[in-house]
């Protein structure tokens, strides 16, 4: 006999009639080759005038019934996964550079030796959304001055004019009227654009840059990090490779060489 035996339901309704005329829990239990806390439990439910079950025991419809939940959950991520691709090849490119310049952070790995206790660097990202033109630094952390100061030095050092910034909805570069790159852009005339909520992927450019960063910079030389400040001139050095010598696949050719072709055209328009 087993706890667990399933009663049809005249079953459950013979079990409670002989039970009401004196029948003898143990001898229920023999007859219907059930065990007694099933017999019992079969009492309880039939005084509610309960004589079918509440829960299926089917294997083969619970076996269905997950299959069907897994294939709901399946149909949900291959959407995503399609929008996704449909955004990628939606692709959309400024006409000039400096027109939309994406930015990004990430939190850099602990150095091999470091205490697990230690504090991370954050790595910055700067992107040219025409030429792919990279600039990029290491900070201390990524609050708001960090990311004011990055954008003060990127605009600095890049061989063109900026117009806009485009960047996540972080507390780094999104703020009030006293959020120090807030006020930067604003006395920089640059506009500040971000991305829709719970749509990281539009900031596309800014996350695959840090992504080849992750997987050809910082793998290839960790073993030969020996500080920190070691770590940031090979990143100095990565980016420098990047822009005059590393062949995007996108524009099909390097970022110098996009923007002279963009000086090139401007000079035959003139």
């Amino acid at each position: 006999m087993h706890k667990n035996t399933r009663l049809f339901p005249k079953q459950r309704e013979e079990i409670y009639q002989e039970w009401t005329n004196g029948a003898k829990i143990t001898r229920l239990s023999r007859e219907f080759r059930v065990s007694r806390p099933t017999i019992y439990h079969v009492i309880e439910e039939a005084r509610l005038n309960i004589f079918v079950p509440r829960i299926s025991m089917n294997k083969r419809y619970q076996t269905v019934e997950w299959g069907l939940k897994r294939l709901t959950k399946t149909e949900i991520q291959v959407a995503k996964r399609i929008a996704r691709r449909e955004h990628r090849l939606k692709r959309y490119e400024r006409a000039v550079p400096g027109e939309l310049v994406h930015l990004d952070t990430k939190r850099l790995p602990l150095l091999r030796g470091e205490a697990k206790s230690s504090t991370r660097e954050y790595l910055f990202v700067a992107i040219d959304d025409h030429s792919r033109w990279l600039y990029a630094d290491i900070f201390p952390d990524k609050t708001s001055y960090s990311a004011a100061i990055f954008a003060d030095e990127m605009s600095k050092s890049v061989p063109f004019k900026i117009h806009a910034l485009y960047s996540d909805n972080g507390s780094e570069y999104k703020g009030s009227k006293s959020h120090p790159l807030v006020m930067l852009s604003k006395k920089q005339g640059w506009k500040q654009y971000y991305t829709q909520v719970k749509h990281p992927w539009t900031n596309g450019k800014a996350e695959r840059v840090i992504r080849t960063l992750m997987e050809e910079w910082h793998p290839r030389t960790r073993s030969n990090h020996n500080s920190r400040s070691h770590r940031r001139r090979y990143l100095y050095a990565y980016v420098n490779w990047y822009n005059q010598n590393r062949h995007h696949q996108t524009i099909n050719m390097t970022p110098l060489a996009r923007l002279e072709q963009f000086i090139k055209s401007v000079n035959n328009a003139c």
